[in-house]
């Protein structure tokens, strides 16, 4: 699979993991936007929800500071598929813990394997971006601190 499409996805939920302070109300209510036009329009990405996406991370400097080294660090990388694999587990237990969220985000294709990530990445960043703490519940991602870890050691 080639992630280079779902960088800005994963480069954004790698930066919220490691966010110090929380989000304020407005940046809440705009992740929440997000997490609703990724649902209900998850083809209107590239043209209408990325750029509010990154709209809101340049708006926080130090979301912002981290999603750029991130985003670099995995748009050198190949692959990042391997370090994904238990998403699908881990959307299972945020939704547990946020009983109104449905996941959505794409819909699996009819002839999706279970190395088709993109519907999970949607999903996760769907799921983290409409709880109510986004910043708290997506430092519960384990699959995260994988590719955390991976990144590291890609640059030594």
């Amino acid at each position: 699979m080639n992630t280079q499409m779902y960088n800005t996805r994963l480069a954004f939920l790698l930066a919220l993991s490691d966010l110090k302070t929380p989000l304020n109300e407005n940046e809440k209510q705009i992740l929440a936007d997000i997490a609703n036009q990724l649902d209900i329009q998850p083809l209107a990405w590239t043209d209408y929800t990325e750029p509010m996406l990154l709209k809101m991370i340049q708006s926080n400097p130090q979301l912002n500071q981290q999603y750029t080294q991130y985003k670099t660090q995995l748009d050198q990388l190949p692959e990042t598929s391997q370090f994904l694999s238990g998403i699908e587990t881990e959307l299972q237990s945020l939704m547990v813990m946020d009983n109104t969220v449905r996941a959505r985000g794409f819909k699996p294709k009819p002839t999706a394997k279970p190395t088709d990530y993109d519907c999970q990445i949607n999903n996760l960043v769907v799921v983290v971006s409409r709880s109510e703490e986004p910043e708290t519940a997506v430092k519960t991602v384990s699959c995260l601190d994988k590719l955390k870890q991976m990144l590291g050691n890609s640059g030594q």
